[in-house]
């Protein structure tokens, strides 16, 4: 960034980057920030909105991101880097390292320079002209700010939880520390933000003033651009609006915000809104594409639970997502390498489980790897439609609307899985819902570690050696606590 950017971040950090980062980051997203602040152009307000869109990006695609890191702790993957123990020792064998800035320092320090960044925007937003950037592109560049600022605070208190003290202000001036919040006040943050955001996209129409990645063009590829409307993208405005609701038990209001959002039966499960990669220069990649399955491997736990088709062959949603995979050997071997396995075949020799006490994974084949992200190009998804039909049948499991329920549970596991359909009972309703929610969702974005948190079932996953524990949220950064005083 420019100059001015680092008291900035200064000042939403206090004082405080990991060891290995400068404060300064690469000006890869946006233009001139001089020029934002002090005298903003449709040009550069525009880039600086794309910029917010590409800082929330930055932390999902590589094997110290999001999906990656929660994937570890929720027991969907490994990553068997030889290079870098810390992917077993410190997030399965260890409670997080507060001072380590790619594990449990992490998912800190970018949230809160976007949203500085969102903050700056939203004012270069209110400086120009009327003449020059109308009151509705005006209305679509707030929505769409406090939207995407709204998943960055959701990112902090996924990873930190009830460890916050998190910051939901940023001052001007280093030495003014904005207030630690706890995590009810983090997500009544976030909850503003969407609402607030929502009522700008109400206010605005048509399409954006900028132009939004493929990312938005409902399903990836096809050129549609279908979320560069002010109607569909507070329609996932109030999509991220029901996940949040459900996130904090508020069923009703969850509804409330599914019958506004995209949520459609009728429509391609996948239809939805992703983050897109490219192969231009300055461009990020998607790192979670690993070819060769060197690092990525899927926990044999989620082999152990997939259930079978008629036909007896797997969910078609793991067979979709993962590959058996043929002379698996490695020159040291990690936790679950060792000799490698034929073809899997099904049921139920193989199915982990069953046959392998969970104290034992050391030194037996990791046969699996994934397939979900088949290029450096693929895209992640942020919502989805089969999550939106996913989390309607979460709410109304909540509110006791078994029947409401089943009929999505159903939807989804007969049309993305290729299972046959179950009856929900008071009983069995969480087991069915976290079953669709794990296999539907797997590797997309953390969800299995934080939806068993928030049932309090993380102890139901294996533990699979005897140093290894159940990592329930990342700490509050060292620099941060050391910064306070704390």
């Amino acid at each position: 960034m420019t100059k001015i950017f680092f008291p900035v971040l200064v000042g939403a950090l206090l004082l405080g980057a990991p060891a290995c980062n400068d404060l300064t980051s690469p000006n890869f997203n946006f233009g001139d920030l001089e020029e934002l602040v002090n005298n903003p152009t449709i040009t550069s307000v525009n880039t600086a909105a794309i910029g917010v869109l590409l800082g929330n990006r930055i932390y999902y695609p590589g094997p110290n991101d999001f999906v990656s890191m929660l994937g570890i702790l929720g027991r969907e993957s490994y990553n068997n880097d030889i290079a870098d123990p810390r992917f077993e020792t410190e997030m399965l064998g260890s409670p997080l390292n507060a001072g380590s800035p790619a594990f449990g320092g992490n998912f800190w320090q970018e949230p809160y320079e976007n949203f500085r960044l969102g903050q700056i925007t939203l004012s270069g937003v209110a400086q120009l002209p009327d003449a020059d950037y109308p009151p509705s592109a005006k209305e679509w560049a707030r929505g769409f700010v406090k939207t995407i600022n709204a998943l960055d605070f959701l990112m902090i208190v996924n990873t930190r939880d009830t460890n916050c003290g998190c910051p939901i202000t940023l001052p001007e001036l280093v030495d003014e520390p904005a207030p630690q919040v706890g995590k009810e006040q983090v997500f009544a943050k976030i909850v503003q933000l969407l609402e607030e955001g929502a009522a700008h996209l109400q206010a605005a129409s048509g399409a954006a003033p900028f132009t939004l990645p493929s990312g938005f063009d409902g399903i990836p590829g096809t050129g549609l651009a279908l979320f560069n409307d002010a109607e569909r993208f507070r329609a996932f405005n109030r999509g991220i609006r029901a996940r949040v609701a459900v996130y904090m038990g508020d069923y009703s209001t969850a509804l409330q915000a599914l019958t506004a959002s995209f949520l459609d039966t009728s429509a391609p499960l996948e239809f939805g809104v992703y983050h897109a990669f490219s192969q231009g220069s300055g461009d990020l990649l998607n790192l979670l594409f690993d070819p060769g399955s060197n690092r990525l491997k899927l926990h044999p736990s989620i082999k152990a639970d997939v259930e079978l088709k008629p036909d007896g062959t797997p969910d078609d949603r793991f067979t979709s997502k993962v590959r058996v995979l043929a002379n698996v050997s490695y020159a040291s071997p990690p936790i679950c390498a060792g000799v490698p396995e034929s073809t899997p075949q099904w049921p139920p020799d193989t199915r982990f489980k069953d046959i392998i006490p969970s104290q034992s994974w050391a030194n037996q084949a990791c046969d699996v790897g994934f397939t979900i992200y088949n290029s450096t190009t693929a895209p992640i998804p942020i919502m989805r439609n089969e999550e939106l039909i996913l989390l309607r049948a979460e709410a109304n499991i909540g509110l006791g609307n078994l029947a409401a329920a089943e009929n999505d549970i159903n939807l989804v596991r007969v049309n993305s899985g290729g299972l046959e359909p179950v009856v929900l009972t008071a009983a069995n309703a969480l087991d069915r819902l976290l079953y669709e929610k794990q296999f539907s969702l797997l590797m997309e974005g953390g969800h299995r570690w934080i939806d068993l948190r928030r049932y309090g079932l993380l102890d139901t996953l294996p533990l699979d050696k005897p140093d290894h524990v159940h990592n329930a949220r990342y700490p509050l950064p060292l620099d941060e606590t050391n910064a306070r005083g704390n």
